[in-house]
C-alpha cells in the first residue's frame, strides 16, 4: 500500500511529484522505484511525469535539485547573516557564526522537513553518483563546506582554499552527518525513539564544543 503523500493535495501537482519521488527514490534504488509508484505517492494522473519533467530520468533530475533547493532556502536567512558578517571579522569573531552554522546545520539534516527522505537520496548518490550527484554538489554540498571552510579559516586566522582545510572541514561535517546517517544505532543506545529538539541542541552543542578545540588545536604555536 503505497505510504500517504508527504504533502498536502493542495499542493501543486509538479510539487507533489517531486515530494514523492524523494520519498521513493529516497529509499529505494533509482531501479527499484517505478513511475506507477511515484504517481500513486502524489495522488497524480499516469501521465503527470511525462508532462512535468519528461519521464523518470529527468524527475529524478529535478528532484536532486529540488532537495538541493529546499535546505538551501532552510539556511538561507542563517548563511546571508554569516556572509554578511565575515568582512573584516577577526578570528574571535567568527567563533560565534560557527556555532551559529553548526545549531543550524543540525537542526536542518536531523529534524527539517525533507530530512528522512534526504538522507537516503544523498547517501545513494554518494555511494553510485550519477547527473544527480554533481547538482547536489554544486547546488548543496560544495556551498555548504566553502562557507564552513571560510568560517575555519577566519577562526584558524588561515588563508582559505588548501587542502588541509578542505580536510578539515569535511571531517568537522562528518561530526553532524553521523546523526543522521547513524541515527538507527544512536537512537538504540540512547534507548529513545527519535530526537526532539533539545536532543538536537545538545548535540550541536556538543558538536561545537568538538570544532571549537580542534581549532584550539591548530592554533597553538607547535602545531
Amino acid at each position: 500500500m503505497p505510504v500517504p503523500p508527504s504533502r498536502p493535495k493542495t499542493a501543486s501537482t509538479r510539487e507533489r511529484l517531486l515530494n514523492a519521488s524523494l520519498k521513493a527514490f529516497g529509499h529505494n534504488d533509482y531501479q527499484a522505484v517505478s513511475t506507477r509508484e511515484i504517481v500513486e505517492l502524489a495522488e497524480a494522473n499516469i501521465s503527470a511525469i511525462s508532462y512535468h519533467f519528461g519521464g523518470k530520468k529527468q524527475l529524478y533530475l529535478a528532484t536532486a535539485e529540488y532537495l538541493a533547493g529546499s535546505i538551501r532556502a532552510n539556511l538561507q536567512k542563517v548563511i546571508g547573516d554569516i556572509e554578511s558578517s565575515l568582512d573584516g571579522r577577526t578570528a574571535e569573531d567568527c567563533r560565534p557564526l560557527l556555532k551559529q552554522l553548526i545549531h543550524a546545520l543540525a537542526h536542518d539534516i536531523l529534524e527539517g522537513e525533507l530530512s528522512a527522505d534526504a538522507a537516503g537520496f544523498i547517501f545513494r548518490e554518494q555511494l553510485h553518483p550519477t547527473g544527480a550527484f554533481d547538482i547536489l554538489f554544486h547546488e548543496l554540498m560544495n556551498p555548504m563546506q566553502r562557507i564552513f571552510e571560510d568560517l575555519l579559516a577566519c577562526s584558524l586566522d588561515k588563508p582559505t582554499d588548501n587542502q588541509q582545510l578542505k580536510l578539515l572541514t569535511h571531517a568537522l561535517l562528518g561530526q553532524i552527518l553521523i546523526f543522521r546517517v547513524g541515527q538507527t544505532t544512536i537512537l538504540r543506545r540512547l534507548g529513545i525513539e527519535g530526537f526532539a529538539s533539545p536532543d538536537i541542541t545538545r548535540i550541536a552543542e556538543l558538536i561545537t564544543s568538538n570544532t571549537l578545540a580542534a581549532i584550539d588545536a591548530r592554533r597553538q604555536p607547535d602545531t
